[in-house]
């Protein structure tokens, strides 16, 4: 139960920063968020528990990026899809070994695979942030198109120094195969079963057996289903909630 209020606090916080944003436009509404969220923990109801990563990313992570896939200009990420997945996996990859050796060189007291495991979490940009940022920013179409691109691939680049920080050893060839394995098994999963969802909405369709309620259904099972379903073949959830919203 205690994780439950928690959500329904989260959730309520975020529903009071969209109407906080409205008065103070010139403040990021991620950093309205973060506000609220840093407030309400000092609260004396707050519950004290503690949310499970695992849940937080199927619960808020893969609902977000199915819906920005979904949503995002397909015809501009074509055109720009090479600078988009080099900036994902060269760029993040070289935050990554940029601030792992360097934190370790600088605090030898940090193993190198937590130091490489903190830069693949520093690397990465985050696809709803791009979304809510580039609204406040002067942003060329390009410039955000990139950057939304950018962000819906870039998970796979932090599974190396995941499998860093849980291995404790940082070994190449085995951390360079289960990228590849994860990012493009992930890609894989996500293709085909968007794919067989896609065929369940037209046939339902064509049949006149869909409703308002059905297809709004199936739409918010999906993201779960997809993450559940790709992270039990140990393949990256989060890479196959976007190739499955870009999909459909």
């Amino acid at each position: 139960m205690a994780v439950f209020e928690l959500i329904l606090c989260i959730i309520a916080a975020v529903v009071l920063s969209s109407f906080l944003s409205r008065f103070i436009p010139k403040v990021s509404t991620p950093l309205v968020q973060i506000a609220l969220g840093a407030l309400a923990s000092q609260l004396p109801f707050f519950p004290d528990v503690t949310l499970s990563p695992e849940l937080f990313m199927v619960l808020f992570i893969a609902p977000l990026l199915y819906l920005e896939a979904h949503e995002i200009d397909k015809s501009e990420l074509l055109k720009s899809v090479k600078l988009s997945l080099s900036l994902a996996i060269g760029l993040a990859i070289a935050t990554m070994a940029a601030v792992g050796f360097a934190l370790h060189a600088v605090w030898p007291a940090i193993p190198l695979a937590a130091a490489l495991a903190l830069g693949a979490a520093l690397g990465p940009t985050d696809a709803v942030a791009v979304s809510s940022l580039g609204r406040e920013a002067a942003l060329t179409q390009r410039q955000t198109s990139v950057l939304k691109g950018e962000s819906l691939f870039n998970d796979a680049s932090g599974i190396v120094g995941i499998a860093a920080a849980v291995s404790g050893v940082f070994e190449v060839g085995e951390s360079a195969a289960q990228f590849v394995i994860s990012f493009f098994g992930g890609a894989i999963f996500g293709l085909v079963v968007g794919t067989m969802a896609d065929l369940l909405f037209e046939s339902l369709r064509s049949l006149g057996w869909e409703t308002t309620t059905s297809r709004i259904l199936m739409e918010l099972f999906l993201p779960f289903i997809l993450y559940l379903g790709a992270e039990a073949v140990h393949v990256s959830g989060i890479l196959s909630v976007v190739a499955a919203g870009l999909l459909i």
